[in-house]
C-alpha cells in the first residue's frame, strides 16, 4: 500500500516501466500518462527502453530516468534485465510487450527479486490472419501459454483484450483484470484551441480526420477507398491523416494512383493532434484490430462524432455498442463510406459524447492503477 503524510509524503514503491521505445504508439502514451501521474503522487519511477528513442521522451516527467537496453530482442532483454533487477530492487515492474513481459517474468525467477511483474496487454488479433503471421502467432501462443501465466498481474486495456488473451493462450489467467486506458486530462481543451495550419483551403469543406500510425493494422488503404466512394457524393470533402509509419510510402503512391492528392493529405506525426480533432467534422478509425482506441476517446472528449470499424476489441466498448459513435464492418470501404455519410447527416450530440468520455480521464484511471500497487 502507498503511504502518504501531507505534502512531504513518501512511498516505499519503486516502479519500473519497460517499453521497446517511446515512439508515438498507444501503449507508450499510456505508460507515460501513468508514470507522470505516479511521480505527481511522490512515487519513484524509472523507465527502461529497448531503444531510447521517440517523441514521448519530450513529455515524460524530467525527473524520470530512462535507461536503455540497446536492442528490442528477447535475447537482449534476457541479458540485461537480471542485472537491472538486482541493482535497483524495484517493487513493481510494468511491461507492455510480449518479449519484455517474458524477459521480466524469467528475470524475476533468476534473480529471485520480490518485484511484482504487471503484464499489461494491449492488443487482440482477428480470428483469422494471413499465413505470413503464422510463425509469429506460434511464438506468441507459446509465450502466452508457458510464460504469461506466471505474471503477478495481467492487465488488459479492455474487457475484450483480456478475453482474447484467455482464449488465445488457452489459460484461465485468474490474476487477470482490465483497466481502461488513461487517455486525457483538461490540457486537451487548451491544446484543442490552437490554430491549425491546413495545407489547403478548408472553407465550407467537409473535414474528415484519421489519427493513427501508418501500419497495416490501421488499414488506411480501406479508409482511402472508402473516402473515394464517399467523395462521389461529397466532392468537396477532405481527409487528413496524422501519423507516421512503415506504410507511408505505399500510401503516398496509393493516393496518387487514385487521383486523390488534392483531397487526402498525409500530415505526419503531430505533437498536438487535438487542434485537428477540434476542427474536423468526423474522426475515423479504420483499424483491423485495436486493443483499445485512444483516439476515439480523445475526439469524443472534444465533442466529436466518431466512426470506427467494429474491430476487436476496444472500439465497441468505448462506443457502448454504437451508442456514442458509429460502427461499421472491418475492411469494407462501401460500408465505411455509407457510415461516414450517416455520421455527417446525423452527428451525435456533442455533450453526450463528451460526458461518455469522462470515464477515461487520466485522473480516474490512474487511481485504479494506484489501488493495485
Amino acid at each position: 500500500m502507498i503511504s502518504r503524510i501531507g505534502k512531504s509524503s513518501f512511498t516505499m514503491e519503486k516502479i519500473l516501466f519497460i517499453l521497446d521505445n517511446l515512439e508515438g504508439g498507444g501503449a507508450e502514451r499510456v505508460f507515460v500518462n501513468i508514470a507522470n501521474s505516479f511521480v505527481e503522487n511522490n512515487i519513484e519511477v524509472q523507465f527502461l527502453a529497448g531503444k531510447k528513442t521517440g517523441v514521448y521522451l519530450n513529455i515524460l516527467n524530467p525527473s524520470i530516468t530512462v535507461m536503455e537496453v540497446g536492442s528490442t530482442t528477447l535475447l537482449a532483454y534476457l541479458r540485461t534485465f537480471p542485472r537491472i533487477f538486482r541493482e535497483h530492487r524495484f517493487t513493481h515492474v510494468f511491461t507492455a510487450s510480449h518479449y519484455s513481459g517474458t524477459a521480466a517474468i524469467i528475470s524475476k525467477r533468476i534473480t529471485r527479486t520480490a518485484a511484482k511483474i504487471y503484464f499489461t496487454h494491449h492488443y487482440a488479433f482477428p480470428v483469422t490472419r494471413p499465413l505470413k503471421y503464422l510463425k509469429g502467432d506460434i511464438i506468441l501462443r507459446l509465450i502466452h501459454f508457458f510464460i504469461t501465466p506466471y505474471a503477478d498481474k495481467i492487465i488488459g486495456v479492455s474487457k475484450g483484450t483480456l478475453e482474447w488473451l484467455r482464449k488465445f493462450s488457452h489459460r484461465k489467467l485468474p490474476q487477470g483484470s482490465f483497466i481502461y486506458n488513461p487517455v486525457f486530462d483538461d490540457t486537451i481543451y487548451s491544446l484543442a484551441s490552437e490554430q491549425v495550419d491546413f495545407p489547403t483551403d478548408v472553407e465550407n469543406k467537409i473535414i474528415l480526420l484519421n489519427v493513427a500510425r501508418l501500419t497495416e493494422v490501421k488499414d488506411q488503404e480501406t479508409l482511402i477507398d472508402g473516402f473515394n466512394i464517399f467523395k462521389q457524393t461529397r466532392p468537396g470533402a477532405l481527409l487528413f491523416i496524422l501519423g507516421t509509419g512503415p506504410m507511408q510510402s505505399k500510401l503516398e503512391k496509393y493516393i496518387q494512383a487514385k487521383g486523390l492528392s488534392a483531397s487526402i493529405f498525409l500530415m505526419g506525426f503531430q505533437t498536438n493532434p487535438y487542434k485537428w480533432m477540434a476542427r474536423c467534422d468526423v474522426m475515423i478509425l479504420s483499424s483491423i484490430s485495436e486493443g483499445f482506441g485512444n483516439v476515439l476517446v480523445e475526439a469524443m472528449a472534444l465533442g466529436k462524432t466518431v466512426v470506427s470499424t467494429d474491430c476487436p476489441t476496444g472500439p465497441r466498448e468505448i462506443l457502448n455498442h454504437g451508442e456514442f459513435g458509429y460502427l461499421c464492418p472491418v475492411k469494407d470501404p462501401v460500408a465505411l463510406a455509407d457510415t461516414i455519410s450517416k455520421a455527417i447527416l446525423a452527428p451525435l450530440d456533442p455533450e453526450l459524447v463528451k460526458a461518455s468520455s469522462k470515464q477515461f480521464t487520466i485522473k480516474s484511471i490512474v487511481k485504479k492503477y494506484m489501488d493495485i500497487l
